[in-house]
């Protein structure tokens, strides 16, 4: 149960499944228009939302082994300015694959993403947001296709290496309260998370990502968790299968050769360290990193507000506007 535990495996800190009907945090009332398909891919199929209009971003949820869900109701406020393209990575979600080492692949989800934003988002350039566990494959995407890359907004992104692997590992460790490190106990051994039963592995994602929270409290008051009955099924598959050969994986050698300007949100509590963070942002040649005080690994849910105000500025700022008509979708 790599994917569960943040300590026991690289590049998988959790990051929740935050499908909610509502929450004591302030939401807000505005409703855009919203399309949704399915785009066939390489032995499999995409599925995907399209929310507001205007300038795309791409979202790329974490994981690996999640779906789009946990990030749908939160990003929504961006809708009131651009156009929020999300989709599940295959074989999760809604998104139909074929579950073997050819399918499920950086690869593949590399192209994947470049579907996405041809097809779907319809542009020659995108602007990319990543979450946790999705700034590896951001980053690769904009290291192996820079003509293709507006901006790179990484929220709370995981480490692209290990150097931070042991820190990590205990600060997630330290932030766990003892009563949810027991439940996460007692739910491994059951028979029904070994049938991936989705109520059970509810229960058990709630106990994980309750310790990312600078306010624990705030998870508390999420109503409900929601996993998609296909990213229950094959969740831990699915991430087997592409990380697997991906162990040993580390680029931070390699940053330096995305010339595109980044942006990177990161929650202060987060215990995805800011020591490592503040070295992404170092390594990168055209990165500005915001720190957000009293959040953890959601600040989007925790201080919306700093989050948003923060792509805002970024997107007015730094990252290149078209001209009316020029690469319009």
């Amino acid at each position: 149960m790599g994917i569960l535990i943040a300590s026991r495996a690289r590049h998988t800190l959790v990051v929740g499944l935050l499908s909610v009907a509502a929450c004591s945090v302030e939401r807000t009332e505005f409703r855009p228009p919203m399309s949704a398909g399915a785009l066939p891919v390489y032995q499999g199929e995409l599925f995907y939302q399209k929310i507001g209009t205007g300038r795309p971003i791409v979202v790329v949820h974490g994981g690996p082994g999640l779906d789009h869900s946990y990030l749908r109701p939160w990003l929504e406020p961006l809708a009131e300015t651009y156009q929020v393209v999300l989709y599940d990575q295959r074989g999760l979600g809604g998104s139909n694959a074929v579950l073997d080492a050819e399918s499920i692949s950086m690869t593949r989800f590399l192209t994947d993403l470049d579907r996405i934003r041809e097809r779907v988002a319809e542009r020659e350039r995108a602007l990319v947001l990543a979450h946790s566990w999705g700034a590896i494959p951001a980053l690769l995407y904009a290291i192996e296709a820079p003509e293709r890359i507006d901006g790179l907004i990484l929220v709370n992104p995981v480490e692209p290496g290990a150097r931070y692997q042991e820190l990590t590992d205990e600060r997630v460790t330290a932030a766990r309260d003892p009563a949810d490190t027991a439940a996460i106990d007692s739910l491994q051994t059951t028979p029904e998370l070994r049938r991936n039963d989705v109520a059970t592995l509810n229960r058990l994602f709630f106990h994980v990502f309750r310790g990312t929270f600078s306010d624990p409290a705030v998870a508390d008051s999420l109503l409900e968790l929601n996993l998609h009955e296909r990213t229950a099924r094959q969740g831990q598959r699915v991430a087997s299968l592409l990380m697997t050969p991906l162990q040993n994986l580390d680029f931070w050698d390699r940053l330096p050769e995305i010339d595109a300007p980044v942006l990177i949100v990161h929650g202060a509590d987060d215990p995805i360290p800011v020591e490592m963070v503040r070295e992404l942002d170092a390594s990168l040649p055209q990165s500005e990193l915001v720190i957000v005080e009293g959040a953890g690994h959601f600040p989007f849910i925790e201080r919306p507000g700093r989050f948003f105000g923060a792509i805002q500025r970024f997107v007015d700022t730094r990252v290149d506007v078209p001209d009316a008509g020029e690469d319009a979708p």
